[in-house]
């Protein structure tokens, strides 16, 4: 687990980051690179400060793997998942420890089913009527970013409150 001080630094960071991501992935059907590169920076930054080099090292190693595999399912799958979703989903994975992926899966399924539910109800509201953002003007398409930004959020939050407890 990371250091208290780098994982608040790094929740702090991330807060804002997961806010811009989600809005401009609701707002454009979009993830911007240079968000990315943030979430990759702020982890680079945290990391160095509150992880062990060894276990730093490793998780970078998984984010490379990730993307890799993550590509290599793009070309499969494209049009089903976004680049930048994949991107993303390498940024944010050295922050998650292995012994986590299980509390992430079902985070991420749990957000899934009311992102969809709640995305459902909100473009039925709106019946049809153009509302300039892109995620709810199209259909059969889900930002995957809500559900990215949410699910590390919750993470943050979970970890924060395990440091909270063992003090």
């Amino acid at each position: 687990m990371m250091d208290a001080n780098a994982l608040i630094a790094a929740t702090a960071a991330m807060a804002v980051l997961m806010a811009l991501v989600t809005w401009y992935d609701l707002k454009q059907l979009r993830i911007p690179n240079w968000s990315v590169l943030a979430v990759l920076a702020v982890f680079i930054v945290t990391g160095m400060w509150g992880l062990p080099l060894d276990v730093f090292a490793w998780r970078l190693l998984h984010g490379v793997i990730v993307l890799v595999l993550g590509f290599l399912l793009y070309t499969f799958v494209a049009g089903h998942i976004g680049g930048g979703d994949i991107k993303l989903i390498a940024a944010l994975t050295p922050f998650i420890a292995g012994s986590d992926l299980g509390f992430i899966a079902l985070v991420y399924a749990l957000l899934a089913i009311v992102g969809l539910m709640l995305l459902r109800l909100v473009r039925a509201i709106r019946r049809d009527r153009v509302t300039g953002w892109k995620a709810l003007d199209r259909k059969r398409v889900f930002p995957a970013g809500l559900l990215l930004g949410g699910t590390i959020m919750i993470y943050f939050v979970k970890q924060l409150a395990e440091i909270a407890c063992v003090a």
